[in-house]
C-alpha cells in the first residue's frame, strides 16, 4: 500500500505547491469518501506488512520528478513518512495493550544501540548550539532527528520476525525497480531528472545520478544476499540485470566501483554467499548481471553527452592517480575539499565549528555545502565530540553484527550492504543524504534482537525436552547441568 501510494504521487510529478486545503476544495467530498473506503485497508496493511513500509522513505526522494520546494502534506516524501509513522505508532499502540509488554522487554535489549544512535544525535543537536550557520544548520538539524531518526527506529520496532524480512524484501524489490525503470527511461527523457526537459545531448545537463545508483547499488546487494523471499528464483533473473543496467545507466562512478569491491570478497566468504548459491542459479544470475553491464554501457556510449561523461571520469581518475596539485575535475575537487575539512578540525579539534559550520567556513555564507565526506564532516563541524560518538556507534554495530553472524547467518547478508553504505559515505553526500546508514544501523539492531530470540527459544526448547530416567530419584536439580551453566 505504501509504495502504491508514493509510486503514485511520485509519478504524477506532486510537489510542495501543491496544498492539501487546494485539493480538498478541488475534490469536495470525493477525497473524504475515497479516504474513509481506503482507511480500513490503510490500517490493515499497516498492521499486516509494517516493515513494507520503511523502504518507500529512502527511495521516493529520487521516484519523484519534481523536487519539493517546502513544506506540504500532499507531498510523496511527506505521505512516505507520515505512514511509516503511523506504522510505528499503530504497532507500539498494539503491543502496549498485551498483558506482558514484550515490546518494552524487546526494546530494554537493544538499549546499547538506542543509546548510541541517541549520543550521536544529542552531538549534532549541541553543535547547532554554537553554528555560525543557522538557517542551513537548523534544516540539516531537524532532517536528521526527523526523518534519520524515524528511520533508524522504524526496525527495531517493526522488524520482528522473518516475515517482516521478507515483507521489506519485497518493498525493496520494487522500489529498486521502480528505480531502475526511472534510470533507463531517463536515458531518453531528461525531464524525469531536469525540469528544464534538457535533451541527454545537451552539454547542459549532467547524466550523473550518485544518489539513485547508491541506492540501485543497495537494491542489488540486498536482493543478491537476503534468502527471505518468494519466488527468489524467478525475481532474481528478472531483477538483477534491470538493476545492473540501471546502475552503470546512473554514470555514477563511486556506486559501482563500491558495489564490485564489495561483491567480490563476500562472494568468497562461505557464510554470506551461502544465501546466493542456495538457489542454484547464481551462475547465471551473474552472467545476465554482466552482460547488462556490458550492454548497458556499450548503449551509453552511443550517447553524446554520456561519452563526454566517460571521457571527463576516465580524466579524473588518470588525474588523481598522477597526484596532480591543480586538480580539475569532481574527483580532484574531494581533495580540495577534504583538505578543508581538515584544516577545520585542526583549528577546533574539540567541539568543531558547529553544525553546518563547513559551507560558512569555506564559503562565508550561510548555505548547505558539505565535503563530500561523512567522517571529515563530523570531524569539521562536531570535532572529536561527534567523532567519538560515531566512534561508539560503529562500535556498538560491529558487535551486533558479531552476534548475527555467529547465532544467525542466514540474516549476515546485512553485512555487505552496510558496508557498501559506509563506503559510500566517505566520497558523497552529507549526514542527511546518507541516511540509508542510519537504516542499516537500525536493521542491525534489529536482526541482533532476532538472534537473541532465537537463542532463547532454542534454550527453552532444549530444556524442556531434556532426558530424564522417572524411576530415578536422586538426579540432581537440572540447573546444575551444563545447559544451564
Amino acid at each position: 500500500m505504501a509504495i502504491v501510494v508514493t509510486t503514485l504521487l511520485a509519478s504524477n510529478g506532486i510537489t510542495a505547491s501543491i496544498e492539501l486545503p487546494d485539493s480538498l476544495r478541488s475534490g469536495g467530498p470525493l477525497w473524504i469518501l475515497a479516504a474513509l473506503a481506503l482507511m480500513p485497508l490503510l490500517l490493515l496493511a499497516m498492521r499486516r506488512f509494517r516493515a513494507a513500509f520503511i523502504p518507500p522513505l529512502i527511495f521516493v526522494g529520487y521516484l519523484k520528478t519534481v523536487q519539493s520546494k517546502g513544506f506540504s502534506l500532499t507531498d510523496p516524501s511527506m505521505i512516505a513518512l507520515l505512514l511509516l509513522c503511523g506504522s510505528i505508532l499503530l504497532d507500539l499502540l498494539f503491543a502496549s495493550t498485551g498483558k506482558d509488554r514484550p515490546w518494552q522487554r524487546e526494546l530494554s535489549t537493544q538499549w546499547k544501540g538506542i543509546a548510541s544512535f541517541g549520543v550521536l544525535a544529542a552531538a549534532t543537536a549541541i553543535s547547532y548550539l554554537y553554528s555560525p550557520s543557522p538557517t542551513y544548520g537548523w534544516d540539516k538539524l531537524t532532517r536528521f532527528l526527523v526523518i534519520s531518526g524515524i528511520l533508524f527506529l522504524a526496525p527495531l520496532v517493526l522488524i520482528k520476525k522473518t516475515d517482516d524480512v521478507r515483507h521489506f524484501t519485497l518493498a525493496m524489490l520494487v522500489c529498486a525497480t521502480l528505480l531502475s525503470i526511472k534510470l533507463l527511461y531517463g536515458i531518453n527523457d531528461a525531464s524525469l531528472f531536469d525540469p528544464g526537459g534538457h535533451p541527454l545531448s545537451s552539454e547542459s545537463r549532467d547524466v550523473t545520478q550518485i544518489g539513485a545508483g547508491q541506492l540501485v547499488a543497495i537494491g542489488l546487494l540486498w536482493l543478491l544476499f537476503c534468502p527471505h523471499y518468494n519466488l527468489r528464483r524467478l525475481s532474481l533473473m528478472i531483477s538483477v540485470p534491470l538493476l545492473c543496467a540501471a546502475l552503470i545507466a546512473s554514470v555514477a562512478r563511486g556506486p559501482i566501483l563500491f558495489f564490485v569491491a564489495v561483491l567480490v570478497p563476500f562472494m568468497v566468504l562461505h557464510r554470506v554467499r551461502a544465501a546466493m548459491a542456495s538457489t542454484r542459479v547464481w551462475l547465471p544470475v551473474l552472467l545476465f548481471g554482466l552482460l547488462a553491464f556490458v550492454g548497458s554501457l556499450y548503449w551509453l556510449q552511443r550517447q553524446e553527452a554520456a561519452q563526454e561523461k566517460f571521457r571527463t571520469k576516465k580524466a579524473e581518475i588518470e588525474e588523481v592517480l598522477r597526484g596532480s596539485s591543480t586538480p580539475t575535475y569532481t574527483a580532484g575537487r574531494r581533495l580540495t575539499l577534504y583538505g578543508w575539512a581538515l584544516e577545520m578540525f585542526a583549528k577546533k579539534p574539540l567541539t568543531g565549528w558547529g553544525l553546518g559550520g563547513w559551507g560558512y567556513y569555506v564559503f562565508d555564507r550561510d548555505l548547505p555545502s558539505y565535503p563530500h565526506n561523512l567522517v571529515l564532516e563530523i570531524a569539521a563541524e562536531e570535532g572529536l565530540m561527534g567523532l567519538a560518538a560515531l566512534g561508539t556507534l560503529l562500535l556498538t554495530v560491529s558487535l551486533a553484527m558479531r552476534r548475527i553472524w555467529r547465532r544467525c547467518p542466514d540474516l549476515s547478508f546485512i553485512l555487505p550492504v552496510f558496508t557498501f553504505s559506509f563506503l559510500a559515505t566517505l566520497t558523497s553526500g552529507d549526514i542527511n543524504i546518507n541516511r540509508p546508514l542510519w537504516l542499516w544501523c537500525g536493521i542491525i539492531f534489529a536482526f541482533a534482537g532476532i538472534a537473541q530470540r532465537r537463542s532463547r527459544s532454542r534454550s527453552a526448547v532444549e530444556g524442556s525436552t531434556f532426558p530424564a530416567d522417572p524411576f530415578r530419584f536422586d538426579l540432581p536439580p537440572l540447573e546444575e547441568h551444563s545447559i544451564y551453566s
